[in-house]
């Protein structure tokens, strides 16, 4: 049986796919964060992908390696590029000569934001470089016959480098520091290890093209903050709703960009986890540091 190839496996989705990947073989990279079983590998030397997807000779590449710091893409567009966006060129050619799937991820920031709710045949038209780089991404993989390109939003899970927004706003608040939030944008809020379960299960389905793979809501990323909140058992008094435009980013931020699902829900016959219930299995794990000023785990 030919293995998977899971290019990223110590970021948050990197590090659920391999939980969800379980008890088949699989080849997991990091680069970073330094993982047992598995291999380093810097996507940005091309040679080095080449060279590994040819030992490994997968039948599926799993690409979960990105840089996600939007800030940073919009200021550094060519260094970050490097990573979001050249190597999918090697992969997608090494990919189409072992007749492998090729699974990439991208995000609703592809999209302007002016609809509110995007199914998966709405026009792109993004506002910033790390939404230009996503398109990128998915133009290489969509070439392939055999792809799938994945768009989300709003991935939180429990991960060790506390990246995510509920790790940040959970951090924040039990150190009892204001969290600034806001108050114009729109998320589609997708609980992390059912969005790698679901992955998987597409990849085992054989489905192919472009999918919105994303929480089941849509709702204010207020709303949602205030639900971590209550969640956690944090004091909602903390949180600082604050226009967009008054967050001094770099980077323009589309405001109602939220992913529908209804092709998914077709497709695998239900939707993701719901986000009060993935911040509940996210809560068993981190309730009692969220309490104290302990780092999460």
């Amino acid at each position: 049986m030919r293995p998977v190839l899971l290019i990223g496996a110590g970021g948050l989705v990197g590090r659920h796919l391999r939980r969800s990947l379980g008890g088949r073989p699989v080849v997991a990279t990091f680069h970073s964060t330094q993982l047992v079983d598995a291999v380093p590998l810097d996507v940005r030397d091309e040679r080095a992908v080449r060279t590994l997807v040819a030992e490994v000779r997968p039948a599926t590449i799993i690409l979960a390696a990105a840089e996600p710091n939007v800030e940073r893409c919009e200021r550094e567009p060519e260094e970050t590029r490097r990573v979001n966006v050249d190597v999918v060129r090697p992969l997608a050619e090494e990919a189409e000569r072992l007749g492998a799937l090729l699974v990439v991820f991208s995000s609703e920031y592809v999209f302007d934001g002016s609809k509110g709710r995007y199914a998966e045949d709405d026009a792109v038209h993004p506002l910033n470089d790390y939404g230009r780089q996503k398109i990128d991404l998915e133009e290489i993989a969509s070439r392939l016959p055999r792809h799938l390109v994945c768009r989300t939003s709003g991935v939180f899970g429990v991960e060790p480098a506390e990246k995510n927004f509920v790790c940040q706003l959970v951090r924040a608040l039990a150190a009892r520091r204001p969290f600034a939030v806001p108050s114009d944008q729109l998320i589609t809020p997708t609980y992390a290890p059912s969005l790698a379960d679901t992955v998987v299960r597409l990849v085992d389905m054989g489905a192919g093209g472009l999918l919105h793979v994303a929480g089941p809501r849509i709702m204010p990323r207020m709303a949602f903050a205030e639900l971590v909140c209550e969640t956690f058992e944090l004091d909602c008094g903390l949180l600082r709703p604050i226009p967009t435009d008054e967050l001094g980013l770099d980077a323009p931020r589309p405001r109602g960009a939220g992913l529908a699902d209804q092709r998914l829900r077709a497709l695998v016959g239900h939707a993701l986890v719901d986000p009060e219930e993935g911040l509940r299995s996210m809560s068993q794990l981190l309730l009692p540091q969220s309490k104290g000023t302990s780092g999460l785990s």
